[in-house]
């Protein structure tokens, strides 16, 4: 085929004027887009009932918090569910610091960085942006606590090696079965039929079952792996 030389395109000063307000009314939605995208609110999902999403959960006592055993922590655990994060509570919007609080004493055995400590960790850090957690909490926060925090793929594989390897992820989740606008969730291992063991902060209910790993990995935003 003969090569064709395509004359450049023209454009008068009055068309490329015309084009310079939708062009940066672009840029200002891809801002916000990628701005909203580092951030998770902690909504709880559509249908939520009020054992789910609310009302008080037992979270596993601090006196029981092990190496090795991811605890179950509840942001609306009265023990902190009204100590102030983001301009709110933790029972509002404390699911970021109560999920790294989870994977933290999994790793460390420690009782000193519970929901409040981590809350309070996470504001004098600056990891709090418009009453929401942002992921920088997980990634930065991490290793200012000693941790080692490495991004993941949404990949099946990748998430199944870091649980058999002992390492807890943390997931930011999109809306669905967890949320209705974003959240936290942590991934604490797998269950002997392969399914994936779920620590919700804001629900007991979805945290007392296990969950198909693709399910799970489909309405993730970003993913965590975190390991001392």
């Amino acid at each position: 085929m003969p090569n064709v030389r395509i004359a450049p395109r023209r454009y008068t000063r009055r068309r490329r004027a015309r084009r310079t307000p939708a062009l940066l009314l672009a840029c200002v939605l891809v801002a916000l887009v990628v701005g909203a995208s580092a951030v998770a609110l902690c909504h709880a999902a559509p249908g939520a009932t009020a054992s789910s999403a609310g009302e008080a959960a037992a979270s596993t006592p601090r006196s029981e918090w092990r190496a090795g055993e991811v605890p179950h922590l509840y942001q609306t655990d009265p023990a902190w569910a009204d100590s102030p994060y983001a301009g709110g509570t933790i029972r509002e919007n404390g699911c970021g610091p109560t999920a790294l609080a989870m994977a933290y004493v999994a790793l460390t055995g420690r009782d000193d960085m519970g929901p409040v400590e981590m809350a309070a960790f996470a504001e004098r850090g600056g990891y709090v942006s418009d009453g929401m957690s942002t992921w920088t909490l997980m990634s930065e926060g991490a290793a200012e606590l000693g941790l080692t925090s490495e991004e993941l793929p949404a990949d099946e594989g990748s998430v199944r090696a870091a649980l058999l390897a002992g390492h807890p992820v943390i997931c930011s989740v999109r809306p669905g079965d967890f949320t209705t606008t974003g959240h936290f969730i942590v991934l604490a291992g797998l269950a002997d039929d392969g399914e994936v063991v779920v620590r919700d902060p804001n629900s007991a209910e979805r945290s007392g079952r296990t969950w198909d790993l693709g399910r799970v990995l489909g309405q993730c935003a970003n993913l965590w792996e975190l390991s001392a």
